[in-house]
């Protein structure tokens, strides 16, 4: 269970680094990458400015969702050794309260000091 926790938290953080490069390497005008093929996704461009711009937000919108489902499981992991400890709490208070003659025992009785 630890080697999946650490898997899912390394491939968050991944997942996170690769998110802030796609989301710095955007536009907000629309000429996404224009400037870093050497031109401004004229028509010998092989991909357009907009179809470049449509890409990187359609990966980062999956990325997001990749990123938001791996926060769930990681949550719902980090939770279940409290769900086992609260378990056998439950569990040893049921007993105690199924045999009351074994918590109440008295306390060996101690002479008065004089």
């Amino acid at each position: 269970m630890e080697n999946l926790q650490l898997f899912l938290l390394v491939l968050q953080v991944v997942i996170a680094l690769v998110m802030i490069i796609l989301v710095l390497m955007q536009k907000s005008d629309g000429d996404s990458l224009s400037g870093i093929g050497g031109g401004s996704g004229g028509m010998n461009s092989a991909i357009s400015s907009k179809a470049t711009a449509n890409a990187l937000s359609k990966i980062t919108m999956i990325l997001a969702g990749i990123f938001m489902i791996n926060c769930l499981v990681l949550a719902s992991l980090s939770n279940a050794p409290n769900n086992a400890v609260k378990k056998d709490l439950e569990a040893i208070i049921e007993q105690q309260e199924n045999n009351p003659e074994s918590t109440t025992k008295k306390a060996p009785s101690v002479p008065p000091v004089q």
